[in-house]
């Protein structure tokens, strides 16, 4: 008998301390993949940072590019001398080949037959009546008018633009770099177009 609970007396003691083990080990392991999750967690964290720190200095770079360029056009339009840039106005959009309008696709349809329509219809709509034009004196220092525009066969070309247009680089951080956008840095244009002013202000 004392034999027999020796034994047991050991299975127990080896049945314990293997218990004791994997509770351990169980412990470790969920110590490792919590570990994982962290590093995981963190480098998410970190693209999500550097994402929208890069989207910011985008746009800063893009509204200092536009207010850079508006300046420059605005003290062109007010020069008396200065030339006029002939535009090319989109006047509608073309569907692409999926066939449906107002989708990534489309393409602008520049200067077409829809653009003397939609002018003389803003010109049109600057008086009450088409009688009206007969009243109305042209006193006007402006390169362009509404007048002028009323007497012009070519209403697009009677407008004087000023134009000017740059392009700026912003450095991709190199986080985004190696792990989601494989450039170097992201051109941002701007254009700006202005109306001659004729030296008036």
């Amino acid at each position: 008998m004392a034999a027999v609970d020796h034994a047991e007396d050991i299975n127990r003691c080896i049945s314990k301390e293997y218990s004791e083990m994997n509770a351990i080990n169980k412990r470790m392991n969920m110590r490792g993949q919590a570990s994982i999750e962290l590093a995981v967690a963190l480098v998410l964290l970190l693209i999500i940072l550097t994402g929208i720190i890069h989207v910011g200095k985008m746009a800063r770079t893009s509204l200092f590019l536009q207010s850079v360029l508006r300046g420059k056009a605005g003290l062109e339009a007010m020069n008396p001398g200065a030339i006029s840039m002939t535009a090319e106005y989109v006047s509608d959009w073309d569907e692409g080949p999926d066939g449906i309008r107002y989708t990534a696709d489309d393409q602008p349809a520049k200067n077409n037959m829809n653009l003397s329509m939609t002018f003389s219809s803003l010109c049109q709509h600057s008086v009450e009546s088409p009688d009206d034009w007969q009243y109305i004196s042209e006193r006007t220092q402006l390169p362009v008018s509404m007048i002028k525009m009323n007497n012009s066969g070519m209403i697009a070309t009677a407008i004087e633009l000023t134009h000017q247009k740059e392009k700026l680089y912003v450095p991709v951080e190199s986080v985004i770099r190696q792990l989601v956008y494989d450039k170097d840095d992201v051109a941002i244009e701007e254009e700006v177009w202005m109306p001659l002013m004729g030296g008036l202000y």
